[in-house]
């Protein structure tokens, strides 16, 4: 039997993202209107204010998805709920501690890679776990908030990495 558990980490904090799409809107009409009455250097700042927020503000709108498929861990960035990008993905086996990064085990960690992964979203109250992971002779450190049920499958296929309290 597969197992298999799908979690979404969303934005809890989306006022600085309704802020900049509130400005992105005015920016354009603004543009217009400084167009219309042929002041084109007003209407260009305005206009180009508008183009810079429209790209800018899908960054403050980031989710993440974890998922895995026996023992195989993918994380994909996920942009203002329409495009989707694999962070990285990696199997249980290669995990050689996965803990709280509040916890002393983390911290007493001795080996800790220097390269990290961020995958949890800015704002974000849960709790944050390490995943440290050799792979190919690279060491990095995942940093992602599972829940329970997931750090629980994780559990099942490298129950000597996966560190659940303090």
């Amino acid at each position: 039997m597969d197992n298999f558990k799908e979690q979404l980490v969303t934005v809890e904090n989306k006022t600085a993202y309704k802020i900049s799409t509130i400005f992105m809107y005015v920016f354009a009409v603004m543009a217009f209107l400084f167009f219309v009455i042929q002041n084109l250097i007003f209407g260009i700042i305005f206009a180009l204010a508008a183009g810079f927020l429209f790209y800018f503000k899908r960054y403050l709108y980031t989710e993440f998805e974890y998922s895995i498929t026996n023992g195989e861990i993918d994380i994909d960035k996920i942009l203002e709920m329409k495009s989707r990008k694999r962070i990285i993905s990696f199997n249980m086996k290669d995990v050689e501690l996965l803990a709280p990064i509040d916890s002393d085990i983390y911290k007493g960690y001795s080996s800790k890679p220097s390269e990290k992964v961020p995958a949890i979203p800015s704002g974000n109250s849960d709790r944050a776990f390490s995943a440290v992971i050799s792979q190919g002779g690279k060491k990095l450190q995942v940093i992602f908030a599972p829940n329970e049920e997931f750090v629980k499958l994780c559990f099942l296929y490298n129950p000597k990495a996966v560190k659940k309290n303090n």
